[in-house]
């Protein structure tokens, strides 16, 4: 059996249907188009060795891009490091359930090089440019989920998911239930969120529910001008004008132009910076790793300190020089 053959078997049998739409697309694609389309995939399975894995690794991280845009090509150029990870992730995988099946006796992906993963510092927004965004987007559409953003850490998916049944206002809460993503070119409302600890209470403090109370007036204005036309069958918070779920592309978009016209701030900056940026926030104001990864919906603490690592730095280079300062007083 072709090593493609197997690979597609065994994905669309082991792995595929435990992963949400996205994911699946995401490794199809891998599959796909680097591994079935490779001399690698045309090998047989019991037949690849080590160094072969490992050539066609190196083949991929050099010249595997497939990327072909209207007025622009990146084929030929060097596959991201994320996607070569994946690959090899993949191919681990593969080759453990088949030595499950007495179909090879040695995992031959386990031996290649490993690569590391680049660490990039998440970009955030300092204080003073989140109160100026949040100023000049006062009377904008969608304010209230920019303060959601910055001040609940919530993911795009979560915010866009948002319920009016899922908001509490005697007891000041949010409930992060959904997840509102695209698959294909569908919108799709889920009955579940990323992963099992991103279903979270959130507490709200009074001046975010009474912005809340004040879109829900504007949201039913606008609904009794569109007219019967108007649809919001799931009672969504934050919708197109005629009530429909609002496509998160067209929200990161416009949020990303929001920034670009803004001189004060950096073009780094883009929609996941908030959450970046709630989280620095929240580390930065003493409040403990397991508060924060509780109330972010992370399932991990490391996966939270691995992102976050310069905020904890920075709050340790504080507790130093706090240190220094009362042990050497006078």
């Amino acid at each position: 059996m072709k090593l493609k053959d197997y690979m597609l078997y065994w994905y669309q049998t082991y792995r595929m249907p435990k992963q949400q739409n996205t994911t699946q697309q995401t490794c199809l694609s891998l599959i796909r188009n680097h591994i079935c389309n490779s001399d690698l995939g045309e090998q047989e399975l019991e037949e690849v060795k080590t160094a072969d894995i490992q050539k066609f690794l190196t083949e991929q991280l050099m010249h595997g891009c497939r990327i072909k845009l209207k007025n622009y090509s990146k084929e030929g150029q060097s596959l991201s490091t994320h996607s070569i990870v994946k690959l090899r992730q993949l191919l681990i995988a593969m080759y453990r359930q088949a030595v499950k099946e007495d179909i090879v006796v040695k995992n031959v992906a386990e031996d290649t090089e490993r690569l590391p993963l680049p660490w990039k510092e998440s970009p955030v927004f300092t204080p003073e440019a989140q109160r100026k965004f949040l100023a000049a987007t006062k009377t904008r559409r969608f304010y209230a989920a920019y303060v959601l953003l910055f001040f609940l850490g919530l993911r795009r998916s979560e915010l866009l998911a948002l319920t009016w049944d899922a908001i509490d206002l005697r007891k000041d809460t949010i409930s992060i239930k959904r997840a509102l993503v695209m698959e294909g070119k569908n919108i799709v409302l889920r009955n579940r969120t990323k992963t099992r600890a991103s279903v979270r209470i959130l507490p709200i403090p009074q001046e975010i529910k009474f912005i809340l109370q004040e879109h829900k007036q504007k949201q039913k204005k606008e609904a009794q001008m569109f007219g019967n036309g108007y649809r919001n069958e799931f009672g969504l918070l934050f919708t197109s004008k005629d009530g429909s779920p609002y496509n998160p592309n067209y929200f990161s978009r416009n949020f990303k132009n929001l920034i670009k016209r803004m001189p004060f701030l950096s073009d780094d900056l883009h929609l996941h910076s908030t959450r970046h940026t709630w989280a620095t926030n929240m580390l930065q104001c003493g409040i403990t790793i397991s508060d924060t990864q509780a109330l972010g919906g992370w399932s991990r603490p490391d996966t939270l300190l691995n992102v976050y690592a310069h905020s904890v730095k920075e709050s340790q280079r504080k507790a130093m020089k706090k240190l220094w300062r009362e042990m050497n007083a006078k």
